[in-house]
């Protein structure tokens, strides 16, 4: 039942306390409408609200109720009050009815404070200073009443302010204020004196309050970033204390100002002591020292020594002040944020079998962001070079330009990162306890356990990559981090002299670990990166330590002697895939390897952990065999390993892709003799594999996939096919791509196609895996790279399948894939594109004759479109060539104008209900990108253009309000850029075709009119990131009229 003109009080009350009865569905559609009358409610609520607070449980109800509705109607103040008197009337309702409350219930102010802070945003009005003088104010009103804008203007449930110069204003305002607001919240702290939660309430009001200062510089440019922080530094004493009181509190304080990177000095002079009352709270008195003599505590209990929510601001400090303080730039103590960061991995990681892998991850992810900077800091630096000297001539930026790009750039040249000794001593901090926390536990069979630390190693290995950039010299190597290595070397020594039958299970983990550190270390760095030279040395140094000692790794008892060996190969893997300077040096332990694959190591429940590591490692060996030659031993033992034990009705997904990996490995090891190796596969192999293939193929005729022995649940689906196909791969050429129709691979696969046409075409498809159609697809596009002869018939079978199979996602993926890495040359460019240009256009026409079923597939649409936007990508503006096919395919698509329309037909009509968030980033993506001029016919692409442009604009926006993923920066961006294109490809026809569209949206009129002005107000933004946020707070709202429209 709608509202029928002004309600009673009497009949809200009633409607309220009905509601709160448990008649939600009438009562709340009810009041529903009564909140979406816009003045009518807030007359009504406002005198609902002018008697005071209420005594009665059903007037406290109503009371709560006409606050919250003014809160919401106060998000857009000026759409219901339009003119200026109206507008003060209203505010001024507001501030008096706040002091009436302000003793009532929290529930009635606080909502009172938030529809005041909203009106004063929105009319430009909001003093700080009037708040602090308010003493008919309680404190604690006040206080709520400084954290709101800041929560407004910055946060989540950000106003929808559509004018810069609002933002401006309220920006101005936070720092005008700091002075007194910083004094106001700290006052009456002194040492012992001040309570616990006045301490917290006040370092989480000014932890939100730093941050919308800091955000505010970004609005004001040319302000004293540094005057806040000077402002807060006339309070360090209160500061400090407070931050006794209140630790946790106070290191929100502090991640604000890890992040002031526009005035580091002078953040810096206030973190380093605040830093030493928060880290002393955590660790009583420990001191930076005892990082040098080993003291850090780290047998307390774990809320004691480390509690989690330092990790943020650990995080924060990584991101720039902890690197520059270790450089020497600024004043903190870099030691002691190390003893925290080590203390905090302490306490994620304990042992093996109480290993937190999140923790863990995340305290990893502190040291990989200190190295990360680093890595971005020297970059900088190198870039900054290379632009002023290339481009002195042409650009020279404004004095107050390169002061504000210098403040929030760190810039490190090289040379004074090869001279500093802090790294070093970090990393071998780092580095050691890595050793400790990473061991394999106690009892390798503990899932949980092992799973926990395969995730926190996945996370040291990421980290290691980046630091071994700045350890970039061998003799950054101290004796402390060979030592691990030595203390094996001498381990296994004395093990062989023992003539001892077994291995100790303690030895074999602290075997297992420093091959897995070693290995991570020697993998990190990439041939022609600063810290090759330093991996390569210590993989040579731990090849030279395993290689006289790998008898004594076969002694180990399982499952210990299968963890030994992956171990093992995975060192050697590091080692095979980082070449040594000597060009065509033999690769590391393959023939040990060859010699020891999993399945003879006794441990069968671990290779799902040690199948994969091993054949990784076989295909970097056969990867660095010396080229030239074809390697026959090796060939035959890979044969062995790939096919001899292979039994189709088993196989397990883990296994097919090990095998993918052998033959791999094999390809390489007998690529330099493609007919011995198509000659020996055709003999050896294909026969087996298509007779295998024939009788899957038979035991799957009824429609579904079914294992000939049987419905094996554990079995991967079509393992015949699949591994058909991967040994097809397998014998393509090495190297470049080879245009030669003749060449024997060429020949295997013309004679295997009706094998790839029935995968495609016929075979019965398993839902869960996508199998064969997603192997045969997979080969296909190998093929297309490699051996372009084939390029013609891959491309018309692809868009065959995608065109008749109800699964279109492999082959239009692999379409995709083909158009973005044709390789031209050999290719000619046009005739590439002509191909192209046919299998895109009739796999488009033969899927938008399934328009419904398409639209209620994401998975398809999004591969679909994942095509369309890249088959028309242009080149960067400015360059030429750099789309598909040297820019040949883009025109020839969209010559054709019929099928470009009606996918953009389809592109509204799908847009606005997609629940795929990648389906929707390709389909903006494919309409920004068709939006230019530029073309060989402008008039008649504009034309097909113009006539879409407002269903366009209408999906866009239903998207916008319908979609919340659409309010996450990234999406966000695909929508703005979408309508800015069209702004300016056609100027005079957007705000018609926009109006049109808003037409079609649910949504009030003042909603609608926010995008409107945005779009009107683009010329005033200077920066489109900021044009951005704004239309990210428009979605926000849209979202959020949405879900009130559903209650």
């Amino acid at each position: 039942m709608a509202v029928q003109g002004p309600p009673t009080m009497k009949e809200l009350q009633q409607r309220v306390t009905m509601f709160h009865a448990g008649d939600e569905l009438y009562s709340g559609a009810w009041l529903a409408d009564f909140q979406r009358s816009g003045h009518m409610a807030w007359q009504t609520c406002i005198e609902v609200l002018q008697k005071g607070p209420l005594p009665s449980c059903d007037g406290e109800l109503l009371q709560a109720f006409s606050a919250q509705t003014l809160a919401r109607l106060a998000r857009a103040f000026v759409s219901w009050h339009k003119d200026c008197g109206a507008q003060k009337a209203a505010k001024e309702s507001l501030e008096t009815l706040i002091v009436i409350h302000a003793r009532g219930q929290s529930l009635v102010w606080k909502q009172l404070a938030l529809a005041l802070a909203c009106a004063e945003l929105w009319l430009g009005t909001w003093a700080p200073a009037a708040l602090l003088l308010a003493d008919s104010l309680p404190e604690i009103v006040r206080r709520e009443l400084l954290v709101l804008p800041a929560e407004l203007l910055f946060d989540h449930k950000a106003l929808p302010l559509t004018s810069r110069h609002l933002r401006e204003a309220a920006a101005s305002s936070f720092f005008r204020a700091c002075e007194s607001v910083f004094a106001f919240l700290l006052a009456g702290v002194v040492d012992g004196v001040a309570e616990e939660q006045r301490c917290q309430i006040a370092m989480r009001v000014l932890g939100a309050w730093l941050r919308a200062v800091r955000k505010s510089s970004v609005w004001l440019p040319g302000v004293d970033a540094a005057a806040p922080l000077r402002s807060l530094a006339s309070q360090l004493q209160q500061l400090l204390s407070a931050a006794r009181q209140a630790p946790a509190e106070a290191a929100e304080v502090a991640q604000q100002l890890a992040r002031w990177r526009s005035a580091p000095k002078e953040a810096a002079e206030l973190l380093k002591p605040l830093l030493g009352c928060i880290f002393s709270s955590t660790h009583g008195n420990q001191s930076s020292s005892d990082m040098d003599e080993g003291n850090v505590c780290y047998d307390r209990a774990v809320d004691d020594c480390s509690p989690s929510w330092l990790l943020p601001l650990l995080s924060d400090l990584a991101a720039d002040f902890w690197p520059r303080a270790a450089l020497g730039e600024i004043d903190l103590d870099w030691e002691a944020i190390a003893l925290q960061a080590v203390a905090v991995l302490s306490a994620a990681s304990g042992d093996a079998l109480a290993l937190d892998a999140v923790d863990a991850e995340a305290a990893i992810g502190v040291w990989q962001t200190f190295a990360e900077t680093i890595q971005t800091a020297v970059r900088a630096s190198e870039s900054l070079q290379s632009s002023n000297t290339d481009a002195a001539l042409f650009y020279v930026p404004s004095p107050e330009k390169r002061v504000r790009r210098s403040q929030e750039q760190w810039q490190l040249p090289r040379e004074r990162l090869m001279q500093t000794s802090s790294l070093q001593k970090l990393f071998e901090l780092f580095a050691l306890k890595l050793l400790e926390y990473m061991r394999l536990p106690l009892v390798p069979e503990d899932e949980e356990a092992l799973a926990a630390l395969q995730i926190a190693r996945a996370s040291a290995e990421c980290a290691l990559v980046h630091w071994s950039s700045m350890v970039s010299e061998p003799s950054a190597w101290s004796l402390e981090l060979r030592a691990p290595l030595s203390g094996v070397e001498l381990a296994l020594a004395e093990f062989c002299l023992s003539e001892s039958d077994c291995m100790s299970e303690e030895l074999a983990r602290q075997i297992e670990v420093v091959f897995w550190f070693f290995g991570a270390v020697s993998s990190s760095a990439a041939e022609g990166q600063p810290g090759f030279a330093a991996a390569t040395a210590i993989a040579s140094s731990a090849i030279a330590v395993i290689v006289p000692h790998l008898a004594a790794l076969d002694a180990a008892q399982p499952p210990w002697r299968a963890l030994l060996w992956s171990a093992a190969c995975v060192l050697a893997t590091a080692v095979n895939v980082s070449p040594s300077s000597q060009p065509g040096s033999s690769p590391v332990l393959l023939e040990w390897m060859l010699q020891r694959p999993p399945s003879e190591a006794g441990a069968p429940n671990f290779l799902e952990l040690t199948e994969l590591p091993y054949a990784r490692a076989v295909e970097a060996a056969c990867q660095r065999l010396p080229t030239g030659t074809a390697h026959t031993l090796v060939g035959e033992r890979l044969f062995l390993l790939t096919f001899a034990s292979w039994t189709p009705a088993c196989a397990q997904e883990r296994s097919l892709e090990a095998q993918a990996l052998l033959l791999s490995a094999l390809r390489h090891a007998m690529g330099s003799n493609p007919e011995l190796l198509c000659q020996s596969l055709a003999a050896k192999v294909l026969p087996g594999l298509c007779t295998a293939v024939d009788r899957e193929t038979a035991t799957s005729s009824s429609g579904s996939w079914m294992s000939p022995g049987g419905n094996d649940q554990d079995s991967a689906p079509w393992p015949a096919s699949r591994l058909l196909f991967e040994t097809l791969t397998a014998l393509l050429p090495v190297g470049n791509p080879s245009s030669d129709a003749d060449h024997p691979a060429v020949r295997m696969w013309r004679q295997a196609w009706h094998y790839l046409e029935a995968a495609l075409l016929r075979c019965p498809i398993d839902s869960a895996s996508e199998q064969p159609i997603k192997a045969a697809s997979q080969a296909l596009r190998e093929a297309a790279l490699r051996a372009p002869a084939l390029l013609p018939e891959v491309v018309q079978l692809l868009a065959q399948s995608a065109a008749q199979r109800e699964s279109p996602e492999a082959p239009l993926l692999a379409l995709r894939e083909i158009a973005v890495g044709v390789p031209c040359p050999p290719v000619d460019p046009l005739r590439a594109a002509e191909v192209l240009d046919a299998a895109v256009a009739a796999a488009a026409e033969a899927l938008l004759q399934k328009t419904q079923a398409l639209v209620e597939t994401p998975g398809e649409l999004a591969a679909l479109f994942g095509l369309l936007a890249e088959a028309v990508r242009p080149s960067p503006p400015g360059t030429a060539g750099g789309g598909p096919c040297e820019d040949r395919l883009r025109p020839l698509l969209i010559a054709r104008r019929v099928l470009i329309g009606r996918c953009l037909s389809l592109v509204s009509l799908a847009l606005p209900e997609c629940r795929s968030e990648l389906a929707t980033k390709h389909m903006m993506r494919f309409a920004a990108r068709l939006m230019s001029a530029e073309e060989a016919q402008p008039a008649a692409h504009g034309e097909m253009l113009s006539v879409t442009l407002a269903p366009l604009c209408a999906a866009v926006c239903r998207a916008l309000a319908a979609q919340d993923f659409l309010a996450e920066p990234e999406a966000v961006a695909e929508a703005g850029e979408l309508l800015l294109v069209a702004a300016v490809a056609f100027p005079i026809e957007l705000p018609a075709a926009l109006t049109a569209g808003l037409g079609q949206v649910d949504l009030p009129d003042h909603s609608k009119e926010l995008l409107q002005q945005h779009m009107a107000c683009r010329a005033e933004w200077s920066q489109k990131g900021h044009w951005l946020e704004q239309l990210q707070q428009i979605a926000l709202e849209w979202q959020s009229e949405r879900r009130f429209n559903l209650l």
